[in-house]
């Protein structure tokens, strides 16, 4: 069984759509997760939420794990119930459920979004998926929930995973964009991958196929975002290198 992690969508469609393309292609896409972030930012999050339930017709498995941004919109649509106006929301959020309501989508993205926000933490066999990261002083376990979603290094600041030592298997997350994926080797086993490569900034859309240990990528759609630079990660002294297939698609 091949298992696809689909980096920070933030309401990019489009590029979803082409990427669960080629997974389907290179047979690659039989059990699906994303990492959060499912929707606000984009210009299609309607098309988001098409793709997830198309995939779910087609009987594959999808799960999704909760990103601070889930959180984020599902406290703007409670808000909103409350009788806020969507003026007084954040722009981000109130231009995303606007999208979704005259998509008429705005239920099914309620529903996904309740889904991933009771899913922080997502077990497999010597893998874990989180948001944000863990930290490597008191590992998976000791590592809060709200760190799990939110944990990201200021700039400046070293990232969490070079500080981490593989105890706790393979941590795949997102949340932290980058120019390139992410993939650390600790004695020649993956111990962490990064999956968010800023598709809503325009940079890519990145899966990564655990089992065989490759990426699936496709450019992104969107104009590059104006005063933002992805993070350039560099691997710390005790990463091994090892090969690293992609398939990647222009879109």
């Amino acid at each position: 069984m091949s298992t696809l992690v689909i980096g920070d969508l933030h309401g990019c469609g489009q590029e979803l759509v082409e990427l669960l393309d080629l997974a389907r292609r290179e047979r690659a896409d039989a059990r699906v997760i994303f990492v959060g972030d499912l929707f606000t930012k984009g210009p299609e999050p309607e098309t988001v939420v098409e793709a997830i339930e198309d995939l779910r017709d087609e009987g594959r498995r999808v799960d999704l794990v909760c990103g601070n941004h889930d959180l984020r919109l599902l406290e703007a649509l409670r808000r909103r119930d409350a009788g806020v106006p969507l003026d007084e929301i954040h722009p981000a959020e109130a231009t995303a459920i606007r999208q979704l309501d005259r998509a008429d989508r705005l239920v099914a993205a309620r529903r996904l979004l309740t889904e991933a926000a009771g899913c922080v933490t997502l077990r497999g066999h010597g893998w874990t998926v989180v948001h944000g990261g863990i930290r490597p002083e008191v590992g998976l376990d000791g590592t809060s929930d709200f760190d799990r979603i939110h944990l990201k290094a200021a700039p400046g600041e070293i990232p969490w995973w070079e500080r981490y030592d593989g105890r706790d298997g393979l941590i795949l997350v997102g949340h932290k964009p980058l120019r390139e994926p992410l993939l650390l080797r600790r004695g020649g086993r993956p111990v962490v991958v990064n999956v968010d490569t800023g598709c809503t900034y325009g940079g890519s859309l990145t899966g990564y196929c655990i089992e065989d240990d490759r990426f699936l990528q496709v450019a992104s759609r969107q104009p590059a975002r104006e005063g933002f630079t992805p993070a350039v990660a560099t691997a710390p002294p005790w990463a091994s290198a090892g090969p690293v297939r992609t398939f990647a698609r222009k879109a």
